[in-house]
């Protein structure tokens, strides 16, 4: 006999091997079921997965203007931020540190680590981006700013719920 044939053979064994095995397997209860009873089950897990996409629309965030604030470091310094929410996304995201000896003062200019501003536009950036400060990574070299960002914007987040 030539050898194909006996190859071709061998795997059409396997094969019906495999459909008698996995067939038997089949549960009796599915092939007892009505059509009603498939209806109803389709039914009832179409309700359960509506019931499930509800839970996630209510974790988005309302729309509005919401404000947060960070504590204040060991400098007494703390941030502000406000962000902006449409469509249940954060769209806007405004942020400022404030130095001690006056808290009333923000950062500006005359601020001598000059990376905390290119910190703070990479921050806000990424906030809106992924959503979730605390997805929001550390940028190098401003890590307390980075810290007392993800602090304000989730004191803001959290009255937005």
């Amino acid at each position: 006999m030539n050898r194909n044939v006996v190859w071709l053979l061998v795997i059409a064994v396997v094969v019906v091997g495999l459909v008698v095995y996995f067939g038997s397997r089949v549960d009796d209860d599915v092939l007892d079921q009505k059509p009603e009873d498939i209806k109803e089950d389709v039914k009832d897990r179409t309700e359960d997965l509506g019931k499930d996409l509800e839970d996630v629309g209510e974790r988005l965030f309302d729309d509005g203007k919401y404000v947060g604030r960070s504590d204040a470091d060991d400098r007494g310094n703390y941030g502000y931020i406000e962000l902006t929410i449409k469509d249940g996304k954060i769209k806007e995201a405004d942020y400022t540190e404030y130095q001690a000896p006056n808290e009333e003062d923000p950062k500006d200019e005359d601020y001598p680590y000059k990376l905390v501003f290119d910190a703070i536009d990479k921050l806000e950036e990424e906030l809106v981006r992924v959503q979730d400060p605390d997805k929001v990574d550390d940028v190098a070299g401003a890590t307390g700013t980075s810290e007392k960002f993800r602090a304000a914007a989730k004191n803001a987040l959290e009255k937005a719920r």
